[in-house]
Order: structure tokens, then sequence, then C-alpha cells
């Protein structure tokens, strides 16, 4: 199928959505090119046609889509300056292959309710964008990007600046996979890989001494989910890390590497470069914030 363009004078976007085939699992990826002119805004919105009544398979972490029949409202919540490009794909089922028949609804969002709309910046489009990984390719981290997750570890807020947490940088494949096996083992499914191939495992302990210990390693892999989230790579908290340096063989390990202290094991980050597409974020809970005015 051609491109279908829309372009209209009133508006600071011009809009073209081209078809990009079908994948493996039988979805009809769309390709959908945004591009701005006129005046920076926060967010960007506009509605499809479509020959036929179509559902939503999957659409990127920034983009809000409702399908009403043959009828598609996407809303993209990320800045656009002047003259700035952004292509964005979208997934959806239907008996058939769909056509693009119109393109409607272009709006762009400079303010909302007369106040200019604050910049969402680097650290919020890392809040998110962030998706949970599990699957990985099998390529090494450069050293130099392991470092810079690590340190935004390092600079976590501590119950009283005192750091509790100590961070076990693994990018060793022997020492990787024993972990794994550990993990494996606590789980209940021997023979499993329960870090999805990733290559790199930073485990997070911290100082059972402070009373804030739990809180403060939480903290530092937060803090490293977001800085990898930042760099394009891919990373999910694993679990029964408490267990794991409870036991002899745990044990073994940090008397290995010297360190000794009363530390808890708070969580595996796994790391690496995606497998696949990015998951589309599940829509928020209501009743999530309560105001207290």
């Amino acid at each position: 199928m051609s491109d279908f363009n829309f372009n209209s004078d009133e508006e600071c976007l011009n809009v073209s959505v081209r078809s990009d085939g079908a994948d493996d699992n039988g979805s009809y990826k769309f390709v959908c090119r945004l591009e701005h002119f006129g005046h920076q805004s926060y967010g960007q919105s506009f509605g499809i046609y479509f020959s036929q009544d179509v559902s939503i398979v999957e659409v990127p972490g920034d983009v809000e889509a409702i399908a009403e029949g043959n009828h598609l409202h996407i809303r993209r919540n990320n800045q656009m300056n002047d003259n700035g490009l952004v292509e964005i794909w979208i997934k959806l089922s239907a008996q058939e292959s769909p056509e693009v028949t119109g393109i409607t609804d272009i709006a762009c969002q400079p303010e909302e309710n007369g106040k200019e709309v604050l910049e969402i910046g680097a650290v919020q489009r890392a809040i998110y964008s962030r998706r949970s990984v599990r699957s990985y390719q099998p390529d090494m981290l450069p050293k130099e990007i392991i470092e810079r997750i690590v340190t935004a570890g390092t600079y976590a807020a501590t119950g009283m600046n005192h750091q509790s947490p100590v961070i076990l940088a693994v990018t060793n494949k022997e020492m990787r996979d024993k972990l794994s096996a550990m993990n494996a083992r606590i789980l209940g499914k021997e023979g499993d890989d329960p870090f999805y191939g990733a290559p790199v495992v930073l485990v997070v302990l911290a100082d059972k001494d402070m009373p804030t210990f739990l809180y403060d390693g939480s903290l530092v892999i937060g803090n490293m989910m977001l800085a990898a989230e930042e760099l394009g790579i891919g990373s999910c908290w694993i679990h029964r890390a408490k267990e794991a340096f409870e036991s002899d063989e745990g044990k073994e390990i940090l008397s290995s590497l010297g360190i000794a202290g009363n530390y808890e094991g708070i969580g595996h980050l796994i790391l690496g470069y995606p497998e696949g597409e990015k998951n589309a974020a599940a829509p928020r809970k209501e009743n999530y914030v309560c105001y207290v005015d």
C-alpha cells in the first residue's frame, strides 16, 4: 500500500501513514510519520480511518491509542520541536489486510488549560518508556555503558547517606551462569535461565545493620533501571537475591570477592540489548493517586 498523506495549513503537523506488512504473528504493522513545524508541542494527536474494523495489538510506550470500529485515535505524549520528525509504529489485528482510507483530527498541544505544559525531560521520558525486558541478545555491553549505569546506582538516595548497598557488576559468563543456576534452583525450575539470556547481571546487596537497607537497595536498582533505559539498554529486576546470598554458595561467592559484612541480597538487575520490540505500557489503574489538597 502506498503512503496516505494528510497536510493542513491550520495545524503544526504533517501526518502520513504507510503499511509495513504483517509480522510472524499475523499482526498488521503501520508506520505513522509525523513532521512537525511552526512551534514546539508537548503532545500530538490524530485519527486514522481504515477500510475495516481494527483492534490494537501493540503501540509504543509514549503512545495512547483507542480503536472504535474502523477508526483509530492516536495520541503521542512527548515533545516535538520545530522541524522535528518522528515515526510511530502501531500493530493492529483485522480480519484481512486493512487499508488506510483517511486521516483526521490532527492536533498539537502547545499548552493545557491556558498554561504552557512543562517540557518532558530525559528522566521523565525514561520513566514513561521503561519496560521489563525478558528476551535478550547475547552480545556483551560495552564497559563504559555498564559503568554509566552502575554509577547512576551509586547516586541513589540512601538513609542518612550511609550508602548501605554494594553492587556486584557481573560480566564473567561463568559467574553469570552460576548465579542463574542458583536462582533457578531456588525458583524450583532447575535447568531454566531466570536471567532470560541477558549477558550482564548487577547484584545489589545492602547492609542489614542499617534500618533502611531494603529501601536503599531498592532505590539503587531503580536508578540503574532508568539509566539503562536512557541508554537504550534493556533491564529487568529478578528476585531471589536474598535466598541466593543466604546460602552457603552465595556466602562463598561474597567471601571470594572480599566482601565481608552483614549483607542481604536485594535483587538482581539483568542488562542487555533487547531481543524484539518493546511491549506497550499497561494502563495505569484507577485511583492510583489520592490528592489531599
